[in-house]
């Protein structure tokens, strides 16, 4: 119906832009497909926005929201809502997978275990009933992020493709496309150490040079990733199922079965990389219905469309 209101969640990490649409019965109508924005994140953004006026058009937008890394600085620039990934995550999680216990979340820069209760909680989140019982993050190493398999997948090209090859970041998806199916042949996982990002660079040269098979150094390297997840991030607590794992790193089946190693029931949910995005959407869909959103959505839309025009939109870099 043409009064019929759309409403958009973008996840603006540090090195994908994603974003989910749903519409007043809370059904997703549309999902972005997984880009890397290569550092430019404004760019990304506008282009993202463009895309959703002429789907949907810009007068049928409900709202447009935020959440992720960059997606802070976005929403206070353009007066849109915003909200943490810790909860984003978890609330994009409980709609898809209600019964959700544990969440393993693995992107760009960050990794984090979500436990929940799904007997207490505030029932006016989206989803299940649920309260955040637990959390855990990584510290400032990039060791076991997306961003760190990148790196060794980009450090192991010239050795895959037997001749200097091009390792620039919009090469990336082709590179651990291969990474990955090389990978995928190994019989024997070699034992990578991946607490350190130096210590594992140092630790795939030495067995490069001790005549390993790259498959099983490729594999090696997502066991230890999942290993290391399992003593620094899980430590000693007990994971309820079900578990799902969600987060860029959920689109790489190396990564997933090494997962499943420890948790075979292990369930990679639809929206896997989106699941943020979606958090947002939900939690604007009901801001909207109390009124408690803030500026009004067409101030919003009509800010993109000036910073879509003039290029004003400076968003800083994600560390690399």
């Amino acid at each position: 119906m043409d009064s019929e209101k759309f409403y958009a969640g973008i996840d603006a990490g540090s090195v994908s832009l994603n974003c989910i649409v749903i519409n007043q019965k809370k059904e997703i109508v549309f999902e972005a497909p997984y880009g890397r924005h290569i550092g430019r994140v404004n760019e990304g953004v506008l282009a993202l926005i463009q895309g959703l006026y002429d789907r949907f058009g810009e007068e049928r937008i409900g709202s447009i929201s935020f959440t992720g890394n960059h997606g802070k600085k976005l929403s206070e620039r353009l007066g849109a809502f915003y909200e943490f990934e810790t909860i984003s995550e978890v609330v994009g999680a409980t709609f898809i997978k209600p019964d959700v216990k544990s969440i393993i979340s693995m992107g760009g820069q960050d990794t984090a275990l979500f436990q929940i209760n799904q007997s207490t909680g505030d029932s006016s989140r989206q989803g299940a009933k649920w309260e955040l019982e637990y959390f855990n993050t990584n510290g400032p190493c990039a060791s076991g992020t997306g961003s760190f398999i990148d790196q060794q997948a980009q450090r192991l090209a010239t050795a895959m493709y037997e001749k200097e090859a091009d390792i620039s970041q919009d090469q990336i998806d082709r590179i651990l496309s291969d990474f990955i199916d090389l990978g995928i042949k190994s019989v024997s996982p070699a034992n990578v150490a991946c607490r350190c990002t130096v210590f594992t660079k140092s630790d795939m040269i030495h067995l490069q040079n001790r005549g390993e098979k790259l498959e099983d150094i490729i594999y090696g390297l997502h066991v230890g990733n999942a290993r290391n997840y399992m003593s620094t991030i899980v430590s000693n607590r007990t994971l309820e199922e079900p578990i799902v794992f969600v987060g860029g790193l959920s689109l790489n089946q190396l990564q997933v079965k090494a997962f499943k190693e420890h948790f075979p029931g292990l369930v990679v949910p639809d929206y896997n990389t989106s699941i943020g995005a979606l958090g947002v959407a939900l939690e604007a869909l009901e801001l909207s219905r109390t009124h408690e959103s803030g500026r009004d959505s067409p101030v919003v839309l009509n800010l993109l469309e000036d910073l879509a025009s003039t290029g004003k939109l400076s968003v800083p870099i994600a560390p690399r």
